[in-house]
C-alpha cells in the first residue's frame, strides 16, 4: 500500500504518478553511497551531486529542486512519517539511513494540496521493521573499495508480542575520487514500535548523525578538467572548503483506529542541529549555524465506501541562531554577521475521493499555509536588518480516475502549488536580514495518466505513463557575484514553462529475470525573463535534461548468485540560464554481483560492485550559472567496491 498520499492505497489505484522503490533495489549489493543509486528507475527524477558530502545530493522532479545549490529545494521528504524539510522549504538526505531503508515512495508531481509548499513531488522513506514471527537477529555488514572507501554498519532487530525494536549503525570514511573531497561519518537509526490491545500504534523514532569531516572540492572550469578532474578548485584548498554537521531527532507517531472506519494520527518530532562550514571567500565565508526544529500534527481519517476523507494540520517551528565570520585561509576571523532567523509554517488541509460510479472517482485536496520569516539582527555595526516576511498560500487539486478494468487506470489532476524561497535563498548581497525583493513562485501544473498491469501474460508487464504540463510564475533562479565566488544568491525569473513526458515498464518474465525500463522527456524553457538587459525568454532551463532513462536487469541464479546490470543515459543540458554552455549527454554502467547463503542459524553474503564499467568521462554535478564557468564536478572514473555482510539469528528464523 502506498502511504505518501496520506489516503493509503494500491500503486495502481493512485491518484496520480506514483513509484516506489523496494528494500532489493535500495540496499541489495549497493556500496549505499548516495540515495541516487535507488532512485534511478524513478522517471522524472533526476539527481545529480552524489559525490559531494559537503553540498548533499541534489533531487529534482519535473525540474523542481534543479536551482539548488546544495540539499533539497520544491520537494517534501517524510522520513518514517515525520517531516524532514523544514519550514522554510529545505530538506537534506544527510540523515537517513540507507541501510535500515525498506522503501521509497514518491509522488511526481505538485504536492503542496496536502503537503505544504512543494511543487515537485514528495519522496516518503520507511525504515524496515524486524521481521515478524521470528527470533532476534545481530548483522555487521563491511564495504570496502576504490579511493579509500571504508563503510560498516551493524544492524540488529528484534519482534515479540506487541514490540518491534530495529537498530541500526553506521560508520563511513571515504576519501572520495577528487582531491579535498573526503567525508567521515556517524549515524545511529533507531525505530521502535509498540502495538496496544486498542489496535492503536505508537512509533518512536531517533536518529543521530556525526560528521565531523565533509570536504568540498569546489567546482572546475572546463579547461581545468581537460587537464586533471581529480583536481580541486585552488581557492577551496586555500580556504580549506568544507563542513561539518551534528545532528540529533526525535519522533513520535501515533496512529488510532476509532470506531468502524474512523481513526486518528498524531504526531510530534524535535530536531537540533549543529553546523558549520568553510566557503571559498574570505568577506563572511565561515558560517555557523544551530537550529532547532520543532513540530508536530494530526489527522483524521474516514473510509466508508463511497467516500474516504482525511483532514488535518501541520504544525513547524525553525529557530537559527547564525554568526558569519571572515574566513582566513581556513582560520576563522572576525565577526561580520550575528543574527537569529526564525520560521513557522502552519498548514491545514483535507484530501478525499468519491467513488460516484462503479469505474469512477472524483479526488479533491485543498490546503491552506502561512509562512511566516522573522529575523533579529544582533550585528549593528552594517545598520539594523531586523524585519519580518509573510506568506500565505491555498492549493487546490481536483482530479478524476477512471478504472476500466481491475489492472489499468487512467487519471487526470490539475493542481496549484506554490515555494517560499528559503532562509538561505532569502540570503541578501546587501548585507544582513532578508532580500525582501524575493517572492514565493507559483505554479499550476496539469497532469494525465495511464498504468497498468498484466499478470496473465507472458513477461508481465507492468507500465506507468504520465504527461504534464505545468506554468510557473516567479520562478526562484540562483546566480553568483563576482565579489562571492562560490555563494549564491537568487532572484524571481518571470515565467517559466514545463512540458514533459514519463514512461516506465517493469518486466518479470521468471521468478529469475526482472527488467526495468524508464524514461523521461522534458521541454523545460523559460517563458518571459530578462536579465542585465538580455531576453532569455524561450531559452532551456539549466540543470536538468531534455531526455534522461535508465536501464535495469537482474538475474538469480541457483545457488544463490544474483546480478544487477544498470545503465544510465543523460542527454544534454545547459549550465547557466543563457544557454552558452552545453553539456554534452553521457551514459555510464554498473554491475552488481551479490552471493548469499545460509547455515544454521547464520547468514552469509559477499557482495561486490564495478561502477562507471567502461570508464565514462560526465560531471556528477554541474553548478548552475556559476561564475568564471566553474560549472563541473567530474564523476569518478571506474571503480570497485566489495563487502561482507553476516547475519546471526538468535533462535528461529521467521
Amino acid at each position: 500500500m502506498v502511504k505518501a498520499t496520506r489516503l493509503e492505497t494500491t500503486i495502481l489505484a493512485a491518484p496520480g504518478a506514483v513509484s516506489v522503490v523496494d528494500r532489493d533495489q535500495i540496499q541489495g549489493a549497493s556500496a549505499q553511497l548516495s540515495i541516487n543509486e535507488a532512485l534511478r528507475t524513478v522517471p522524472g527524477v533526476f539527481v545529480l551531486n552524489p559525490y559531494n558530502y559537503a553540498q548533499d545530493s541534489r533531487i529534482a522532479i519535473r525540474g523542481f529542486g534543479a536551482r539548488s545549490d546544495f540539499g533539497i529545494r520544491g520537494i517534501r521528504l517524510v522520513v518514517d512519517g515525520i517531516p524532514a524539510t523544514l519550514p522554510d522549504g529545505q530538506a537534506g538526505v544527510d540523515g537517513i539511513d540507507l541501510g535500515s531503508a525498506a522503501r521509497i515512495e514518491v509522488i511526481r508531481g505538485a504536492a503542496a494540496s496536502i503537503y505544504g509548499p512543494a511543487s515537485g513531488g514528495v519522496i516518503r522513506i520507511e525504515t524496515e521493521s524486524a521481521p515478524e514471527g521470528g527470533a532476534p537477529f545481530s548483522e555487521l555488514r563491511l564495504t570496502g573499495g576504490s579511493y579509500g572507501l571504508f563503510k560498516s554498519q551493524y544492524k540488529s532487530g528484534w519482534a515479540e508480542g506487541p514490540w518491534n525494536v530495529l537498530v541500526s549503525a553506521g560508520y563511513l570514511d571515504y576519501g572520495g575520487y577528487r582531491e579535498n573531497s573526503r567525508t567521515i561519518n556517524r549515524s545511529l537509526n533507531t525505530k521502535l514500535r509498540y502495538r496496544f490491545e486498542s489496535g492503536a500504534e505508537l512509533t518512536t523514532v531517533v536518529n543521530a548523525i556525526d560528521y565531523p569531516r565533509q570536504d568540498d572540492p569546489g567546482g572546475l572550469t572546463a579547461a581545468e578538467v581537460a587537464a586533471d578532474p581529480r583536481q580541486a578548485r585552488d581557492r577551496n584548498l586555500l580556504f580549506d572548503g568544507g563542513e561539518r554537521v551534528r545532528q540529533e531527532k526525535l519522533g513520535l507517531v501515533y496512529r488510532r483506529p476509532l470506531a468502524e472506519g474512523h481513526s486518528i494520527e498524531l504526531h510530534g518530532f524535535a530536531l537540533q542541529r549543529d553546523f558549520g562550514n568553510k566557503l571559498p571567500f574570505q568577506d563572511g565565508g565561515q558560517v555557523r549555524f544551530e537550529r532547532k526544529f520543532f513540530g508536530g500534527g494530526a489527522s483524521y481519517r474516514y473510509e466508508r465506501e463511497p467516500i474516504r476523507v482525511v483532514a488535518g494540520v501541520d504544525m513547524g517551528l525553525q529557530t537559527d541562531a547564525r554568526r558569519n565570520f571572515d574566513n582566513l585561509n581556513g582560520q576563522r576571523g572576525k565577526l561580520v554577521l550575528d543574527q537569529e532567523e526564525q520560521v513557522q509554517n502552519l498548514g491545514l488541509y483535507v484530501t478525499g475521493e468519491w467513488a460516484f460510479a462503479e469505474d469512477w472517482t472524483l479526488n479533491a485536496a485543498l490546503r491552506e499555509d502561512e509562512v511566516r520569516f522573522e529575523v533579529d539582527d544582533a550585528y549593528l555595526l552594517d545598520g539594523e536588518d531586523s524585519g519580518a516576511l509573510r506568506f500565505r498560500e491555498t492549493s487546490p487539486t481536483v482530479g478524476l480516475r477512471w478504472q476500466p478494468t481491475a489492472n489499468m487506470t487512467l487519471y487526470g489532476n490539475a493542481t496549484q502549488s506554490f515555494e517560499t524561497p528559503t532562509t538561505t535563498e532569502l540570503d541578501n548581497p546587501d548585507g544582513g536580514g532578508f532580500n525582501r525583493d524575493l517572492q514565493s513562485q507559483q505554479a499550476i501544473s496539469f497532469e494525465a495518466g495511464l498504468k497498468g498491469e498484466f499478470p496473465g501474460m507472458p513477461l508481465r508487464p507492468v507500465f506507468d505513463l504520465a504527461v504534464f504540463s505545468i506554468e510557473v510564475d516567479e520562478a526562484l533562479v540562483p546566480f553568483e557575484l563576482a565579489a562571492f565566488p562560490d555563494r549564491e544568491f537568487f532572484r524571481n525569473a518571470g515565467r517559466t514553462r514545463k512540458d514533459g513526458f514519463e514512461a516506465a515498464v517493469s518486466l518479470e518474465p521468471t521468478d529469475r529475470i526482472s527488467a526495468i525500463l524508464s524514461y523521461t522527456y522534458s521541454d523545460f524553457r523559460y517563458a518571459e525573463f530578462a536579465t542585465g538587459g538580455e531576453d532569455l525568454g524561450d531559452n532551456r532551463l539549466p540543470g536538468v535534461p531534455e531526455h534522461f532513462g535508465n536501464f535495469r536487469f537482474a538475474y538469480r541464479f541457483d545457488g544463490g548468485l544474483s546480478l544487477v546490470w544498470n545503465t544510465r543515459f543523460v542527454g544534454s543540458l545547459y549550465a547557466d540560464d543563457t544557454n552558452r554552455t552545453r553539456v554534452e549527454d553521457y551514459s555510464f554502467s554498473d554491475l552488481r554481483l551479490s552471493w548469499e547463503r545460509d547455515l544454521g542459524d547464520w547468514t552469509f553474503e559477499l557482495f561486490a560492485g564495478l561502477n562507471n564499467v567502461f570508464a565514462a568521462d560526465y560531471a556528477a554535478n554541474i553548478r548552475i550559472n556559476a561564475f568564471g564557468g566553474r560549472f563541473y564536478e567530474p564523476a569518478p572514473d571506474r571503480n570497485a567496491y566489495g563487502g561482507l555482510r553476516v547475519r546471526y539469528w538468535f533462535g528461529a528464523r521467521p
